[in-house]
């Protein structure tokens, strides 16, 4: 019985492989959204603060396989990032053959609100407010925190717990629109 649970775990590992591979992808993405990032910040009234039309919008999908950021939240002096990747049909498939039901792969980063910096280690885990499903551990990704998830259409609040490398628990909420 060992044996078997350790070889289903190391073939489980071994599948899922290719899947975090590509979910690690975020070059092209990271420079599109830096684009748009200046563009906005073009329109932002210095007076106010304020960027002119820069709403953020939730109910965008995710084009040709990229993460849409979602939101962000400030606890004790940490920054929080959500992307959402929303899975495709053939990938949906392709999970459900190996007996996964995730709708979405999210991914969290980290930042010191003081320096900018990245924060790349400690524990983090995602709950789907109003879910009777257990936290999914988030596992570290580069300089980010990443993790599959079912999520239901309509609205959801996801609640990100951690403990960082500064040793704190922290806890981050941000809403996200499933259509």
């Amino acid at each position: 019985m060992k044996r078997f649970t350790i070889t289903t775990l190391v073939l489980f590992l071994v599948i899922s492989m290719p899947m975090i591979a590509v979910a690690m992808d975020h070059g092209s993405h990271d420079k599109e959204m830096s684009k748009d990032m200046a563009h906005e910040m073009e329109g932002m009234d210095k007076s106010k603060g304020k960027a002119h039309n820069m709403e953020m919008d939730h109910d965008m999908e995710a084009k040709n396989g990229d993460f849409v950021e979602i939101g962000k939240d400030t606890q004790k002096g940490v920054i929080v990032t959500v992307k959402v990747k929303t899975y495709d049909e053939k990938t949906l498939a392709s999970m459900a053959k190996m007996g996964m039901n995730s709708t979405h792969h999210v991914m969290v980063f980290f930042t010191d609100e003081k320096s900018g910096a990245a924060i790349a280690s400690g524990k983090a885990a995602l709950k789907i407010k109003g879910e009777d499903a257990n936290p999914a551990m988030l596992m570290l990704m580069g300089t980010g925190f990443g993790g599959d998830v079912t999520v239901a259409e309509g609205m959801a609040t996801f609640e990100i717990g951690t403990k960082l490398e500064d040793g704190k628990k922290r806890k981050f909420s941000v809403m996200f629109h499933n259509m």
